[in-house]
């Protein structure tokens, strides 16, 4: 009985197009697996390349929302084994989807902000955004772009960037937005806002394949409460160790997954010299 998948990898097209599904068999779209990225050539993505760093954290909160759900489901009458355990891992995912679907939703509105100043107040996460807002107004002077999919063929990987802004603080600046449960008012108990270190990897990727030595930022907003986001920014020292965490990762990846993106560049080189 098989009750956990891992996630399904993004992947890009060597122009930068996204390419995170492909079409099956019977003309249905399906997630784009590591064998079609070897068929068409495909950059991984940043996240995808990452995932090979353990996160102890993650892995116990995932392990937490499990263990609960098992003590707290009932067992319904009648119901097998395999039944309940497909329904507790299902009840285990729940916060955690609900918090994927909150960062989705909010990152949308965030693009919405930045090219347009306005919030919907219809927006599941409107309260959220409307702080987003003061502080975009407060500190970008410029927008350059916002999502933005950057792409290292030399090093052979791509990745979608949240925003790069002319801040009125740290000039170009490239900045990664995080939606986090922090604790709030209200009661709720939650860690303090504090960022991961593989988000400074993430960034660092970033940063390589945009090309310039820019400031990098997350910007953390706390979805327990509709609060001003937390600007944190990375050190140079911190952002040259994290490149060459990343870039360890990315030599771990090609071995785990058997696929080299830059030595199927040179392949396809050496295939078009041939011909």
């Amino acid at each position: 009985m098989k009750l956990f998948s891992p996630d399904a990898a993004h992947w890009y097209q060597r122009d930068g197009q996204p390419l995170h599904t492909v079409l099956s068999a019977k003309g249905e779209p399906r997630p784009t697996t590591l064998r079609d990225a070897r068929k068409l050539n495909l950059l991984p993505s940043v996240t995808n390349i990452l995932g090979v760093i353990a996160k102890p954290e993650l892995t116990a909160w995932l392990q937490e929302q499990a263990v609960m759900a098992a003590l707290t489901l009932p067992r319904l009458p009648g119901e097998t084994e395999d039944a309940f355990a497909r329904r507790v891992v299902e009840d285990s995912q729940t916060t955690r989807d609900g918090a994927a679907d909150f960062g989705t939703a909010f990152h949308a509105g965030a693009e919405h902000v930045a090219t347009t100043l306005e919030v919907d107040g219809e927006h599941p996460a409107a309260e959220w955004l409307r702080h987003y807002r003061i502080w975009y107004q407060g500190n970008a002077a410029l927008l350059n772009w916002t999502e933005k999919v950057l792409v290292n063929r030399a090093t052979g990987y791509a990745g979608t960037a949240d925003l790069f802004i002319e801040h009125v603080v740290y000039g170009p600046t490239l900045v990664d937005l995080k939606t986090m449960k922090g604790p709030s008012r209200t009661g709720k108990c939650a860690p303090a806002l504090k960022p991961y270190k593989s988000w400074c990897y993430q960034l660092a990727a970033y940063r390589k394949a945009l090309g310039q030595r820019v400031t990098c930022m997350n910007l953390i907003v706390n979805s327990n409460e509709a609060s001003p986001p937390i600007e944190h920014v990375w050190n140079d020292a911190e952002m040259d160790a994290g490149l060459q965490a990343f870039e360890a990762a990315h030599k771990l990846w090609t071995i785990e997954k058997g696929y080299d993106p830059t030595a199927t560049v040179i392949d396809v080189k050496a295939e078009t010299l041939k011909s």
